[in-house]
Protein backbone atom coordinates (compact mmCIF):
# COMPACT_ATOMS: atom_id res chain seq x y z
CA UNK A 1 0.00 0.00 0.00
CA UNK A 2 1.64 3.39 -0.76
CA UNK A 3 0.05 7.07 -0.74
CA UNK A 4 -0.30 8.92 -3.65
CA UNK A 5 1.35 11.96 -4.35
CA UNK A 6 -0.78 15.48 -4.09
CA UNK A 7 -3.47 13.11 -1.98
CA UNK A 8 -6.11 14.98 -0.38
CA UNK A 9 -8.21 12.08 1.08
CA UNK A 10 -7.76 8.20 1.36
CA UNK A 11 -9.61 5.84 2.95
CA UNK A 12 -9.07 2.26 4.40
CA UNK A 13 -11.44 -0.36 4.46
CA UNK A 14 -11.63 -4.11 5.10
CA UNK A 15 -14.18 -6.75 4.76
CA UNK A 16 -14.15 -10.66 5.89
CA UNK A 17 -13.44 -13.64 3.54
CA UNK A 18 -13.13 -16.59 3.21
CA UNK A 19 -9.15 -16.41 2.72
CA UNK A 20 -8.54 -14.08 6.29
CA UNK A 21 -9.81 -10.60 4.49
CA UNK A 22 -9.72 -8.33 1.82
CA UNK A 23 -8.82 -4.74 2.31
CA UNK A 24 -9.63 -1.80 -0.16
CA UNK A 25 -8.29 1.82 -0.07
CA UNK A 26 -9.22 4.74 -2.00
CA UNK A 27 -7.88 7.86 -2.37
CA UNK A 28 -8.74 11.18 -3.82
CA UNK A 29 -5.54 13.40 -5.26
CA UNK A 30 -5.69 16.56 -7.01
CA UNK A 31 -6.04 14.55 -10.07
CA UNK A 32 -8.22 11.48 -9.91
CA UNK A 33 -9.86 9.13 -7.99
CA UNK A 34 -7.15 5.69 -6.89
CA UNK A 35 -8.33 2.52 -6.02
CA UNK A 36 -5.91 -0.17 -4.14
CA UNK A 37 -7.23 -3.36 -3.22
CA UNK A 38 -5.89 -7.06 -2.16
CA UNK A 39 -5.77 -9.81 0.55
CA UNK A 40 -5.42 -8.53 4.32
CA UNK A 41 -1.83 -7.60 4.17
CA UNK A 42 -1.10 -8.25 0.26
CA UNK A 43 -2.66 -4.81 -1.10
CA UNK A 44 -0.71 -5.08 -4.49
CA UNK A 45 -3.17 -4.21 -6.88
CA UNK A 46 -3.86 -0.57 -8.01
CA UNK A 47 -6.13 1.15 -10.76
CA UNK A 48 -7.54 5.04 -11.64
CA UNK A 49 -11.14 4.61 -10.62
CA UNK A 50 -12.25 8.59 -11.61
CA UNK A 51 -10.24 10.38 -14.30
CA UNK A 52 -10.98 13.51 -12.09
CA UNK A 53 -10.32 14.53 -8.61
CA UNK A 54 -14.18 13.94 -7.48
CA UNK A 55 -15.08 13.62 -3.37
CA UNK A 56 -18.46 12.21 -4.82
CA UNK A 57 -17.54 9.82 -6.77
CA UNK A 58 -15.02 8.49 -3.78
CA UNK A 59 -17.94 8.60 -1.54
CA UNK A 60 -19.95 6.48 -4.15
CA UNK A 61 -17.36 3.99 -4.07
CA UNK A 62 -17.20 3.88 -0.16
CA UNK A 63 -20.94 3.21 -0.01
CA UNK A 64 -20.85 0.88 -2.68
CA UNK A 65 -17.91 -1.07 -0.40
CA UNK A 66 -19.91 -0.85 2.66
CA UNK A 67 -22.62 -2.70 0.85
CA UNK A 68 -20.54 -5.23 0.08
CA UNK A 69 -19.52 -5.84 4.27
CA UNK A 70 -16.37 -3.26 4.29
CA UNK A 71 -15.69 -1.33 7.30
CA UNK A 72 -13.39 1.28 7.54
CA UNK A 73 -10.08 0.61 9.01
CA UNK A 74 -8.66 4.15 8.98
CA UNK A 75 -8.52 7.42 7.04
CA UNK A 76 -5.19 9.75 5.65
CA UNK A 77 -5.15 13.08 5.69
CA UNK A 78 -2.52 16.26 4.54
CA UNK A 79 -0.03 15.94 7.03
CA UNK A 80 -1.25 13.80 9.77
CA UNK A 81 -1.31 10.66 7.86
CA UNK A 82 -2.89 7.47 8.95
CA UNK A 83 -5.82 7.95 11.93
CA UNK A 84 -6.93 4.17 12.44
CA UNK A 85 -9.96 3.00 13.66
CA UNK A 86 -10.12 1.54 16.90
CA UNK A 87 -13.17 -0.45 16.74
CA UNK A 88 -12.77 -1.16 12.46
CA UNK A 89 -12.64 -5.14 12.95
CA UNK A 90 -15.17 -6.46 10.81
CA UNK A 91 -17.60 -9.19 12.68
CA UNK A 92 -16.79 -12.39 12.83
CA UNK A 93 -17.92 -14.41 10.24
CA UNK A 94 -20.21 -17.75 10.89
CA UNK A 95 -17.30 -21.14 10.40
CA UNK A 96 -17.83 -22.06 6.95
CA UNK A 97 -17.31 -25.94 6.30
CA UNK A 98 -14.52 -27.56 6.07
CA UNK A 99 -12.77 -27.56 2.74
CA UNK A 100 -9.42 -30.01 3.77
CA UNK A 101 -7.27 -26.98 2.56
CA UNK A 102 -3.58 -26.70 3.33
CA UNK A 103 -2.50 -24.71 5.96
CA UNK A 104 -2.33 -20.56 5.64
CA UNK A 105 1.75 -20.10 3.82
CA UNK A 106 1.68 -16.72 6.36
CA UNK A 107 1.19 -17.05 9.97
CA UNK A 108 -0.66 -14.82 11.75
CA UNK A 109 0.96 -11.52 12.58
CA UNK A 110 1.92 -11.42 16.25
CA UNK A 111 -0.68 -9.08 18.66
CA UNK A 112 2.22 -7.09 19.88
CA UNK A 113 2.99 -6.30 16.08
CA UNK A 114 -0.62 -5.51 15.78
CA UNK A 115 -0.84 -3.23 18.51
CA UNK A 116 2.01 -1.01 17.73
CA UNK A 117 0.86 -0.67 14.15
CA UNK A 118 -2.64 0.17 15.20
CA UNK A 119 -0.88 3.08 17.92
CA UNK A 120 0.99 4.58 15.17
CA UNK A 121 3.84 4.40 16.67
CA UNK A 122 7.17 3.95 14.86
CA UNK A 123 4.45 4.45 11.40
CA UNK A 124 7.14 5.84 9.34
CA UNK A 125 8.30 1.98 9.15
CA UNK A 126 5.36 0.94 7.95
CA UNK A 127 4.71 2.67 4.80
Amino acid sequence: MFVPGNTQYGIWMRAPSSSGGKDWIGFLTDREVISQWGKTGQVNQCKVIGPAPSRIFLDQKIEEKRGKGYRVVGEWFPGRGWSHERNAQPPPQPNPPSQNRPAAATPPLNGNVMREWLSDQNSELWF
